[in-house]
């Protein structure tokens, strides 16, 4: 399953949880007992934890970029989309060090 599909179905979650805890509550206000109000809580941590889930897995993992020990006549250029850490140690260049750092493609 796609990261996208699967963002599609924990939302579309979020939704029938919302709904679900719409009757819940109005079951509860109507005719209070303990395995309506358990069942309210329950709906409610669902909901929030899809939330959750959803807010935190738009982060994509953080890359790494090592370069080490390079010896060029030229220049040395690290490319890297979204978000991470580039490095360059113990390298020589004839001409330009250059580090770009963009946004997620």
């Amino acid at each position: 399953m796609s990261r996208g599909t699967a963002r599609a179905l924990a939302a579309a979650g979020t939704v029938a949880v919302a709904a679900l805890v719409n009757v819940a509550t109005g079951v509860l206000t109507q005719h209070w007992t303990a395995a309506w109000g358990a069942a309210a809580g329950v709906l409610v941590l669902l909901g929030g934890g899809l939330q959750a889930w959803l807010t935190v897995s738009e982060r994509g993992p953080a890359g790494a970029q090592r370069s080490a020990g390079n010896r060029v006549g030229g220049s040395i250029r690290q490319t890297m989309r979204g978000s991470g850490e580039q490095s360059v140690t113990d390298s020589e260049a004839g001409g330009d060090l250059v580090q770009e750092q963009g946004p997620p493609s």
